[in-house]
Order: structure tokens, then C-alpha cells, then sequence
């Protein structure tokens, strides 16, 4: 699927695969770039002394990560929302829809608040949207990772767009 630039691939039901199998698999992802956390493990991030000295940052509530140089770098749990950019970016708000169990851009449920989320996504331009709820989405705006994605096995699962 395609919306305002963005393409989505969902695994929802795949409750064995994780956000960092995927950003593992593909570092591209988010080595080089920058991070909001919007919701880990259906809260938010209490940065350890390590990672603030690491050069992460809270504003608000949301953690905003230094530049990524490994995958490992990251904090993941589950029910995580992560914001990609290229650049730092502040992101003073985000409402969160991870949170909702079923949640995904691209379903057919839960309409008015996927309308929300892509309010948000439009508005704030990262490059990718990475969430785990009882499944995993990205939202990117790269087509050509997008495919390589498709392509690929990820960890044995299939990808539906």
C-alpha cells in the first residue's frame, strides 16, 4: 500500500517477530539516523545513565536518540513505536497508536485513528515508522527497502503489503 509518499508492509499476527529482527536484518534502516521513541513496552523509555551519556535525550516524554552507528544501540521491548529521521529532529508530541493491540496503518478497523497516526506521520516527515503490537508495521518513505524487504525472507515470516 501507498499513502502520501509512504509505503507500508504489515506482518500483524506474527507475534514472534520483533522490531529488531527486522532493523537487525536490515540495518539500513536506522544505522546513520536519528530515533524518537513514542512508546516502549505501552509507556515510555526511562533512559538509563549509559544512555543519556550515549548522547540520548528526553523531550517530554519521548526519547530521542544520538545517531545510530549499530542496531544494538537501540532499547526495544514490545508494544515500541519508533520515529526515523535523518537528521535530529525533535519531536515534541506523538500520539502513540501502538498501544491499541490490533493497530496497524493500513487495516480496516480503527479508521479515525488511522487517520490520526498519518496526520501525524505527514506532519512530521520521518523517513521510517517502526512499530510492534501483536504484529510489526513500517511505514517508509523508501520504496527501493521497501522492496528489498518484500523480497527477502524476514526471519522465515511473509510480508503482506
Amino acid at each position: 500500500m501507498e499513502r502520501d509518499g509512504y509505503h507500508v508492509l504489515d506482518w500483524q499476527g506474527e507475534h514472534s517477530l520483533c522490531i529488531a529482527d527486522i532493523w537487525e536484518q536490515f540495518p539500513e534502516l536506522v544505522v546513520g539516523r536519528y530515533l524518537v521513541n513514542t512508546s516502549f513496552d505501552s509507556g515510555f523509555i526511562m533512559l538509563s545513565d549509559f544512555e543519556r551519556q550515549d548522547g540520548w535525550r528526553m523531550v517530554g516524554r519521548l526519547a530521542h536518540s544520538p545517531r545510530i552507528y549499530r542496531a544494538t544501540q537501540i532499547p526495544h521491548d514490545q508494544f515500541d513505536e519508533w520515529l526515523v529521521f535523518e537528521r535530529p529532529t525533535q519531536v515534541d508530541e506523538f500520539e502513540t497508536m501502538v498501544n491499541r493491540c490490533y493497530f496497524t496503518p493500513i487495516g480496516i478497523e480503527l479508521q479515525e485513528e488511522q487517520e490520526r497516526f498519518w496526520e501525524q506521520v505527514v506532519r512530521l516527515k520521518p523517513s521510517h515508522v517502526m512499530a510492534q503490537n501483536h504484529g510489526v508495521y513500517l511505514v517508509s518513505r523508501d520504496e527501493d527497502l521497501i522492496v528489498k524487504i518484500m523480497n527477502s525472507d524476514v526471519r522465515g515470516r511473509s510480508v503482506v503489503e
